[in-house]
This record gives C-alpha cells, structure tokens and sequence, in this order.
C-alpha cells in the first residue's frame, strides 16, 4: 500500500460539476477527483455505480496522479468512454 496516497471515503455527486466526486489525500496535500455523469445517467445510478467499483476508480486515480494528470485547478478528471 502506498502510504504516500490516502485515500477519502467521500464519493459524492456534485450538481455545479455534473460529476461524481471523491478526494485523496497526496503526502498530506488534498486532491479533488471528478468523474462526469456520462449523458442518459442519472446522477443517482451513476453514483451508485462508481461506488461499487471504488477500488477500480481510486487505481485509475493513483495512476492519474503518478502521471501528473492534473488539470490548471489541481484536480483528476476522467470521463467514461462514450
């Protein structure tokens, strides 16, 4: 386990980002992940689903993160193939 990245239990939809959200924490300093509401989900569903396969979202986001992935506000964006 990489001590180095945290990892919050706080998935969550955000309306004003049409996004799910979660957060880590990255040698103490707070990283904000986003996942766009891909258009025909609904935000529930979609919340439901990303936090079923938290595990795999939380990989992708510590890959993102080793790969210097974020955008000009600090944060991880990732958006579903569609």
């Amino acid at each position: 386990m990489n001590q180095q990245l945290i990892f919050n239990n706080d998935f969550a939809y955000n309306g004003a980002r049409q996004a799910v959200s979660f957060s880590c924490l990255v040698a103490g300093l707070k990283v904000n992940c986003f996942i766009a509401v891909p258009a025909g989900a609904t935000a529930a569903e979609f919340l439901s689903s990303v936090k079923a396969a938290a595990f795999s979202w939380e990989d992708s986001a510590e890959q993102a993160i080793a790969d210097d992935a974020y955008n000009e506000a600090g944060e991880i964006w990732f958006e579903l193939p569609g």
